[in-house]
């Protein structure tokens, strides 16, 4: 379905509800698509998956089709019956998506910060059903960056229960842009569009992100990245991977390990590893085995065996690992060109291929992908 419950201000998505698929239709998209793609995990999404009156049984078609079903949600309905109804029918895991830029019940006006009392009750509900992945997808504005680090701790301090954090840059067209907008040889209007906005947002990147992120993490570090489509060194899409307990972050996981991790997975398996089970995550100290070809697990095994002199008990503490990611959604260049993320992995369907979800309401509304082309001087 693409109706959702709440607003969120930026969304890309149009809200419709009376966009809801039959699960017939469901079905026959869920086969295209894993014919069109070998993948490890499936997001189910929306507008707010959890209206569907058929959530329970989408999710275990999923499951039977052999991947890993992932509920993207904003939680509001979901309560622990139905996250435990919904992990018997076979669901994988939850992402929660939560911001102060929001028409939440109950939760309009409050910042990052106190938001983080909001993420606790759902890492805490979810947790307690165990088994599950938790992750937590949150829109970075500029009025929130510098909320950044209480967001970073939060989730340090829950690495036990939170498995993934994404921060994502805000990205919004505004009707000041010099830009006009066609489909073809056709001039279209954006402005019904849910990406398109009276609000003027400056553009952030995922340096500043990452630099904040530093402030609470100094030990930090990414380990893999998409580029552009256009500026091929421009960091769209990219993961990082804490290791730590409650107490304390010893380093990150280096580009080297993943390497060898994801392409592991690819030989073994046949797919490339996305949303690891948190049975998995909770044994973070194997991962020091790989520390003598990887030059940031070295540093972290140091850390870590370092405190463990200072204070023995820390020995017998377990330690998680915790993937940190970080997205810089597509950015439109002065030429008109755009620079998206090179390889998008995240992928939906429409009339029997695959598209980049984000420009999915372009595919709905005009057919093809909207082309950006400055103004004419005068």
């Amino acid at each position: 379905t693409r109706y959702c419950n709440i607003t969120c201000d930026a969304c890309f998505a149009v809200n419709d509800p009376r966009s809801q698929k039959s699960l017939l239709q469901i079905e026959e998209e869920l086969q295209i698509l894993l014919r069109l793609r070998r993948c490890d995990a499936m997001l189910i999404a929306g507008g707010e998956p959890l209206t569907h009156p058929f959530i329970v049984e989408i999710t275990g078609m999923v499951k039977e089709a052999k991947v890993k079903p992932i509920i993207v949600t904003n939680g509001v309905g979901l309560d622990a019956a139905l996250v435990h109804e919904l992990r018997r029918a076979g669901a994988h895991g939850f992402t929660f998506h939560v911001d102060s830029h929001q028409a939440r019940p109950g939760w309009q006006g409050k910042n990052e910060m106190e938001l983080n009392v909001l993420r606790q009750s759902f890492a805490e509900m979810v947790s307690a059903e165990g088994g599950l992945t938790c992750a937590f997808n949150t829109t970075i504005f500029p009025d929130s960056l510098e909320y950044v680090p209480d967001i970073v701790r939060w989730a340090a301090q829950n690495v036990d229960k939170v498995h993934i954090l994404t921060l994502i840059a805000v990205r919004m067209m505004s009707p000041d842009w010099p830009y006009d907008y066609y489909v073809g040889k056709d001039k279209v209007d954006l402005t019904s569009m849910a990406y398109f906005s009276d609000n003027h947002y400056r553009n952030l990147t995922t340096s500043e992100i990452f630099q904040e992120v530093k402030k609470i993490l100094p030990d930090f570090e990414l380990c893999a990245y998409l580029g552009g489509t256009a500026i091929s060194h421009s960091l769209k899409w990219t993961l990082g991977c804490q290791i730590g307990h409650a107490k304390r972050s010893f380093g990150s996981l280096g580009a080297r390990s993943m390497e060898v991790l994801q392409n592991f997975s690819h030989l073994t398996r046949g797919k490339y590893l996305a949303y690891t089970k948190p049975s998995l995550q909770h044994k973070a100290k194997s991962l020091f085995l790989l520390s003598f070809i990887d030059p940031e697990l070295r540093k972290a095994a140091k850390n870590y065996f370092l405190s463990v002199m200072r204070n023995p008990v820390w020995l017998f503490r377990k330690l998680r690992s915790q993937s940190i990611n970080i997205l810089q959604p597509l950015d439109i260049l002065s030429t008109g060109e755009e620079d998206a993320c090179d390889g998008c992995p995240n992928k939906t369907y429409w009339k029997g291929r695959l598209i980049s979800a984000c420009r999915l309401d372009d595919y709905i509304r005009f057919g093809a992908p909207v082309r950006i082309v400055p103004k004419a001087k005068t």
